[in-house]
């Protein structure tokens, strides 16, 4: 990461790299809190911090990194969900998180559709801010016949709760989907057992291209 940044969110001044063992010895931290408002304690992470020693802007690092724009099919087909921040957002309102569907902090950051006045928290949107924001998922996979006739897409499960295998409950855990079913797999359970024996292979897209033409 760069010593210095411009951030849409501060942009008067310049934002310096804070290591988390560099916060822990500043006396003055414990009442900072992360412009996100993403209630996590700032000498945990490492930060980005104002130059301007009279200012206390100060942003996590992870927050920082968020992209400017997400898409979510499941949410809104026609248009990005825009990483807004209390001045970009500039209107009055109630906002309600449409995933945990808990009043958000008007003042913090929010990915945000005007158009379909549609708001998530940046944790709740999973695939850019969670744990799954490095993974890809789209990825086709074929299954024994036995197991299912389809082929099945991983990705994270938002349509029922529970495992078509196991009967774990895995709402919102990745595996492998059958949306013409919505028959179900989990990754963590039954997916990597499946992978591990050879029932359950990625598609070769380099062989399908080939094929195609």
């Amino acid at each position: 990461m760069p010593d210095t940044i411009l951030h849409a969110d501060h942009p008067q001044h310049l934002l310096n790299y804070v290591i988390k063992s560099d916060l822990d010895r500043d006396v003055y931290s414990w009442h900072l809190t992360c412009a996100a408002s993403c209630y996590g304690f700032i000498s945990r992470y490492d930060c980005y911090r104002c130059s301007n020693s009279s200012c206390d802007f100060i942003v996590h690092l992870k927050c920082v990194v968020l992209p400017a724009s997400v898409s979510s099919r499941r949410w809104d087909e026609h248009h990005p969900l825009l990483l807004t921040y209390d001045a970009t957002l500039n209107r009055p309102g109630d906002f309600y998180c449409d995933q945990c569907e808990t009043q958000m902090n008007p003042r913090s950051w929010m990915y945000h559709c005007r158009a379909c006045d549609i708001s998530f928290h940046p944790k709740c949107h999973k695939t850019t801010s969670g744990m799954y924001r490095n993974m890809k998922l789209g990825q086709e996979y074929y299954v024994n016949a036995t197991t299912h006739p389809h082929p099945l897409t991983f990705q994270l499960l938002t349509t029922k709760r529970r495992c078509d295998l196991c009967g774990g409950n895995i709402y919102e855990c990745e595996g492998f989907h059958c949306a013409l079913c919505n028959f179900f797999i989990c990754y963590s359970f039954c997916g990597k057992d499946m992978i591990a024996k050879g029932d359950l292979k990625a598609v070769d897209l380099e062989k399908l291209s080939v094929l195609d033409h």
